[in-house]
């Protein structure tokens, strides 16, 4: 198994105990951005998980900021890895999924396009 593969694995692993356990949305979203953003080694490429650094470190820091958003933000955890496990595995359905995320969801502005 890559590097990515394991990484992969242990993001779907947190992921699927917020839907599935009575764990804290935030404190395994803490232990997903530990993972994407440098909690284990990754040299084959998959630019997707730096995406997912950026969605987890945002949606942390909102409850971090905030903190009487909690729950609105716990909700949108949740709904953030069940979409990510539903795209998961599918390199277009993720890009469509980080996209709407990063710019859509969560505001970051969108790269200026090439000029031609």
């Amino acid at each position: 198994m890559g590097d990515s593969e394991a990484l992969r694995a242990a993001v779907s692993a947190r992921a699927t105990a917020m839907l599935d356990s009575n764990a804290s949305p935030y404190d395994l979203a803490l232990e997903i951005l530990g993972l994407v953003s440098g909690g284990l080694p990754v040299d084959d490429g998959d630019e997707g998980l730096y995406s997912l650094a950026l969605i987890w470190g945002e949606l942390t820091d909102r409850i971090e900021l905030r903190p009487a958003a909690t729950d609105q933000v716990e909700r949108c955890m949740v709904t953030a890895v069940r979409e990510w496990l539903t795209a998961e595995g599918d390199r277009e359905a993720e890009a469509r999924y980080l996209d709407r995320w990063l710019y859509d969801v969560l505001g970051y502005e969108r790269p200026a396009s090439p000029q031609t």
